[in-house]
């Protein structure tokens, strides 16, 4: 027999069917009123449906029915920019049927740590410098799906205009393959225990896993330009790899 929690479990998430993306569940204190169960059972239930993905809690608004579509993110033109000048994101939301958007949060410049200087091959002479563009890829105005943090050595970046908060039309890539011959990529994906900063940006129930991607950017000459380290909801999103030159692999 299933428990009182369980049961309300059932039918809050029956309802988020019925309310639909953005949607507003009752609070708990008018579940209660309702007789729905006490603050046990109610605080039960919403933390099964936070775990399940049903429902986000919005301080101040309550809990909210989540968007659960999934996004499609095609890796082997990732950082290309579309032919009417939109980032990767935004053409691949748009492909779609979704509105989503890429925001630069901040960008600054610091000392990297010591995986980050070895990845990108810098040393005590250069001063371990680094220069990192924090963004957030958006599904709607509030929603972020994916918190993305490209690292560049302080010279590439000023060399390319990087180091600037301002938004890179069509992308950083060219802005790159402007300055250099870009040569080879490669690309790492994991699921770890995501971060309280993750947990709360990414609006994940505490104890969540998050998908990582890194990506290594290398010039024609060998010389590393960019690191680009990604963190995303991992029922959000699909990484796939397309048009692979199949020759090449035998």
């Amino acid at each position: 027999m299933s428990r009182k929690w369980e049961v309300l479990k059932d039918e809050l998430a029956q309802m988020c069917a019925e309310l639909g993306p953005g949607g507003v569940l009752p609070s708990t204190q008018e579940l209660i009123a309702q007789g729905r169960g006490s603050r046990t059972t109610v605080g039960n239930a919403y933390r099964e449906l936070i775990r399940l993905g049903f429902v986000k809690g919005v301080p101040g608004t309550g809990y909210i029915v989540r968007d659960r579509r999934v996004v499609v993110i095609p890796l082997s033109r990732y950082g290309h920019a579309g032919a009417d000048g939109l980032g990767p994101w935004e053409t691949a939301t748009r492909a779609q049927g979704m509105n989503g958007t890429m925001t630069l949060i901040e960008v600054t410049t610091a000392e990297a740590t010591v995986s980050v200087a070895e990845r990108l091959g810098l040393t005590a002479e250069t001063h371990h410098q680094v220069t990192r563009r924090t963004r957030h890829a958006l599904i709607n105005e509030t929603e972020v799906l994916q918190i993305q943090s490209a690292l560049y050595p302080v010279e590439v970046a000023r060399r390319c205009g990087l180091d600037r908060r301002v938004k890179i039309e069509g992308g950083t890539l060219p802005a790159l393959a402007a300055e250099y011959r870009l040569g080879r990529a490669t690309e790492r994906i994991s699921f770890q225990s995501a971060t309280d900063a993750e947990v709360r940006t990414l609006k994940l129930a505490q104890g969540s896993s998050v998908a990582r991607v890194e990506r290594l950017l290398i010039a024609e000459d060998g010389t590393p330009l960019e690191l680009l380290q990604v963190a995303a909801a991992p029922d959000r999103v699909e990484f796939v790899y397309d048009d692979l030159d199949l020759q090449r692999m035998v």
